[in-house]
């Protein structure tokens, strides 16, 4: 079966993207970048797939991957175009510049320095380690360097996705064996089913082959002899239990080769981020945003419990933090947006944008999606962050933006007759597949003993009481403090509430309790 693409240069796609020109091509795909004709001076990469009749839609299941995906190592689908009678499909997502990890190594007068290399690696991890916390878990089984891209400020970027797949632990072995060889783990190619110790094997035979000036990916004395030389000794003992034969032999996570690195290289670690997750926990919150769009969701455990109101309060906190900041109304059958945009106008609160769809009230624009496609549109406009208020409907893709929101927050009531709701609604969307593990629980007007009581009840330390609040678009020193602890973790480094500024509003605030000393 021949590739022949349907797309040339000047060609518009499903009426929208017009193809400027070709930027890479495989097997049975293309990748165009081309131009948004409905957003100015936009431009995304769209990837153009053939599926062989008789075989699974992997392009359906490729752009699937992606849409529940949320992280700045990893590309954003922005949409799909599904397959035509021709069996061709396309998936439109962010065009990310840089050049291939392997041209990059190659064109250098000069091999990469130690900490230069444990920094790669580092970062690719920082991307595995996200996939494999997924729940469940994704295996990208094709890490190879043509498939990583380096920016201008020396960033790796994963660009490809065609053969990832759940794992599933009741399988012994993969349907199709798959990868690139030369890179690809030994049990790829048939016998057991790939896990993530088949992506931490082709992460050592990455760095082994950038590590040997790109002569060797398979490892034998020679390869850790030219990797020796090179400079890189302190790393050979982590690359060589990478390329283990036996799976068990290797590393069982990313992040024990994580802190592997760091102590091999010290400075490599100078710009990673570190965290504070337990190993096995999802990297929900804490990673750099590197020019992304953060999205925090807020989702009522059940009505009335004051969803909009803590949507409202965090986004104008985050105002105080971030120059360009919105509040997106998500639930199609809420009316808090039109009221607040009659109430603002009537108020002369409010500044009306060209677009009838939004308005600002202080700084803060309030938007209405209407459809996934909008909140998309909303995503490209250069905001610092986006509070959505999914409300208390339980619709797919609603749930859908609450699992994938780089912070996820459960706003709920902290009547004891109603506690119910925040446990069925826990187990409802852990039963669904779409309960973020680094979840955060919000209550108004909870004591300290009601959070504590809380805790106990959904077994987290993270649930907050949130204080009466009478002015949500300029939050008091309570409200604002509870908020800052919530995401902290997302707010920018310095000017934020980190380091002794937590201390100090742990100190400031009633509503959350003080550590034991």
């Amino acid at each position: 079966m021949r590739f022949v693409s349907k797309l040339d240069p000047g060609k518009v796609l499903a009426e929208r993207y017009r193809v400027e020109r070709l930027l890479g091509q495989g097997g049975m795909s293309r990748v165009y970048l081309a131009a948004d004709l409905k957003l100015r001076g936009k431009v995304w990469a769209v990837k153009e797939c053939l599926t062989r009749p008789g075989e699974p839609l992997l392009v359906a299941r490729e752009a699937e991957l992606l849409i529940s995906l949320n992280h700045h190592r990893l590309p954003r689908i922005v949409d799909f175009i599904d397959a035509d009678q021709d069996g061709y499909s396309y998936i439109v997502m962010d065009f990310m510049e840089g050049v291939h990890l392997d041209r990059y190594v190659g064109t250098r007068t000069e091999g990469l320095k130690v900490e230069e290399l444990a920094r790669f690696g580092l970062q690719m991890l920082e991307g595995l380690q996200y996939l494999h916390n997924h729940q469940p878990p994704i295996i990208h089984r094709d890490v190879k360097p043509s498939n990583v891209l380096v920016d201008g400020k020396g960033q790796l970027k994963f660009v490809d996705f065609g053969i990832a797949r759940m794992f599933a632990e009741s399988k012994t072995e993969d349907t199709v064996q798959l990868g690139t060889v030369g890179f690809a783990a030994p049990e790829q190619y048939g016998g057991r089913q790939s896990d993530p110790r088949s992506d931490l094997y082709s992460l050592g035979a990455v760095m082994l082959y950038l590590g040997s000036g790109c002569r060797f990916s398979v490892w034998s004395q020679e390869a850790a002899s030219i990797f020796r030389t090179q400079g890189h000794g302190p790393l050979l003992s982590i690359v060589s239990r990478l390329l283990m034969q036996n799976p068990e032999d290797r590393y069982a996570s990313a992040e024990m080769v994580i802190s592997a690195l760091r102590e091999a290289v010290p400075g490599a670690a100078d710009n990673y981020p570190k965290t504070s997750r337990r190993p096995n926990q999802a990297s929900s919150v804490v990673h750099p945003r590197n020019g992304r769009t953060l999205v925090l969701a807020l989702m009522g455990a059940s009505s009335g419990v004051g969803t909009t109101s803590a949507a409202i309060t965090l986004a104008h906190v985050l105002s105080r933090h971030f120059k360009r900041v919105a509040m997106a109304e998500m639930d199609p059958r809420a009316t808090a947006f039109q009221r607040l945009a009659h109430m603002s106008e009537d108020d002369g609160l409010s500044t009306r944008s060209t677009s009838s769809s939004t308005f600002r009230i202080f700084g803060v624009v309030y938007a209405k999606p209407c459809a996934r496609s909008e909140f998309i549109d909303l995503l490209t406009q250069g905001l610092d962050c986006v509070v959505c208020d999914l409300g208390a409907a339980r619709g797919s893709e609603l749930l859908e933006e609450f699992q994938r929101a780089d912070l996820s927050i459960v706003v709920g009531s902290g009547a004891v007759w109603r506690s119910e709701e925040l446990t069925r609604f826990e187990e409802a969307t852990k039963a669904g597949g779409k309960l973020p593990l680094d979840l955060r629980f919000c209550i108004p007007f909870a004591a300290p003993s009601t959070i504590r009581r809380l805790g106990k009840l959904l077994h987290t330390k993270n649930v907050y009481g949130l204080p009466p609040e009478q002015e949500p678009f300029e939050p008091g020193a309570d409200s604002t403090a509870v908020m800052e602890m919530i995401c902290s973790d997302l707010l920018p480094r310095y000017g934020g509430a980190t380091g002794t500024a937590l201390q100090r509003i742990m100190h400031r605030s009633s509503y959350l309790i003080k550590p034991k000393r």
